[in-house]
């Protein structure tokens, strides 16, 4: 087909658009929709990868967390049976890695709350007000060594603070705005649970870059001592042990505290680890895991538009067809082919559908940008969204476009001429 063919396509397309304003509006509204489901999940998918992954290598990319559990932090999946009867890290554990010559860190760690969603929150409180689910961390000193912890005001807890397990606390920004306002919340003093703890440090304001959730989690999260932990939670068996690799050596390092670890459990050779291994990258495994889903969820949802968006293309066409009968018999009795009939039409549903594929990808992605603007939402633009859905909307038309097309160049020119 030539330009001028193309373009005087064009053109019976716009003018059949402005002649059939709303036939034409709602015709085009699933393709609309579809694209437009397809632009917006590409950018928000593809901006919470590039997140999760900027995230992640900020956390700590040469951690390695040592757990009784396979994985660590939240998950989608409970643990086996066999999971749950493995002998708990202890102290002595945590001691014997931290002695090895290949770590640049160690610290064992307890938790008191949960990183996800729980009925099991902790209670903090000061001036009758009160955190909103905190996460406590029990912790030796030397843990700002092992993953970057902001100390925004004050200071951590010393050694000694710890082995004397001293009632000292840091806590996260949002909490400490939280129960305090705009008071200097170090010095100051908070229940845990309603034990006394003294504040002597608090965290830096998230910058809002992290994935969903771990922004808030940094701003919630309480530092105290590990022994402290361990008289006030002696509840709390599970212990895991962070381990901080010098830079390249993480390899090396997790395969040195992995020996160890299999030594102390006493396992054989042959026997596979009843412990998990989790790099700090691992840990946002979820919200990969999340991620996929709503993607294998919401697709289909614009697949569905999509098609009924091309139920209605293929009326409207069919519409077209019977309404320009006349115009087909005179151009077939002037020599015009049923190739060119079939093109024309063909070409006239994918100039419809492709400029609703337009409309909609455009609406998806200002919708976007729209979410990151008000809410701090993570939103990129991927190349495969804008292809994917123009190439989509354009790949409707030429379906729904074929059997009216079809009935078109089928029309006997004598027959059509006489239904004026």
């Amino acid at each position: 087909m030539n330009t001028q063919r193309i373009t005087d396509t064009w053109q019976t397309v716009i003018d059949s658009i402005r002649s059939n304003k709303l036939r034409s509006g709602l015709t085009l509204t699933g393709v609309i929709v579809g694209t437009a489901v397809v632009a917006l999940v590409g950018a928000v998918l593809t901006g919470l990868s590039q997140r999760v992954q900027e995230a992640s290598e900020k956390s700590a990319p040469n951690v390695i967390y040592f757990t009784k559990q396979a994985r660590i932090g939240p998950s989608l999946q409970q643990p086996t049976a066999e999971e749950r009867q493995r002998k708990d890290f202890t102290i002595e554990d945590a001691i014997a890695v931290s002695e090895l010559s290949s770590p640049q860190a160690v610290s064992p760690q307890k938790v008191r709350g949960s990183y996800g969603p729980s009925v099991d929150i902790p209670k903090v409180t000061a001036r009758s007000r009160e955190g909103i689910n905190p996460l406590i961390l029990g912790v030796w000193e030397n843990y700002p060594s092992v993953i970057n912890v902001p100390i925004e005001k004050g200071r951590f807890f010393t050694e000694a603070e710890r082995r004397a397990r001293s009632s000292v606390a840091v806590i996260g920004f949002g909490i400490a705005k939280q129960i305090f306002e705009d008071l200097e919340p170090v010095g100051e003093s908070i229940k845990i649970d309603g034990k006394l703890f003294r504040v002597i440090g608090v965290l830096g304001q998230s910058t809002g870059e992290g994935v969903i959730g771990s922004g808030e989690l940094d701003e919630r999260t309480i530092y105290i001592p590990f022994e402290t932990s361990e008289k006030f939670y002696p509840e709390i068996e599970e212990t895991l042990i962070a381990v901080r690799a010098p830079a390249g050596r993480v390899d090396e390092v997790t395969e040195e505290v992995t020996f160890l670890l299999r030594q102390r459990r006493g396992l054989k050779s042959t026997d596979e680890n009843n412990f998990g291994v989790n790099r700090s990258e691992q840990v946002f495994e979820l919200v990969d895991d999340v991620i996929s889903g709503l993607g294998v969820v919401v697709v289909p949802i614009a697949l569905a538009s999509l098609f009924v968006g091309g139920v209605g293309v293929m009326n409207i066409m069919l519409v077209s067809v019977k309404e320009r009968t006349a115009e087909i018999g005179i151009r077939r009795s002037l020599g015009a082919t049923r190739g060119a009939i079939l093109s024309q039409f063909l070409l006239e549903a994918m100039t419809l559908t492709g400029l609703g594929g337009i409309i909609g990808i455009a609406a998806g992605l200002f919708l976007a940008f729209a979410v990151r603007s008000i809410i701090s939402f993570p939103a990129a633009v991927p190349f495969w969204a804008i292809a994917g859905g123009f190439a989509a909307s354009v790949m409707v038309g030429l379906a729904a476009g074929f059997y009216p097309a079809l009935k078109a160049s089928r029309l006997d020119p004598a027959e059509a001429m006489r239904r004026t």
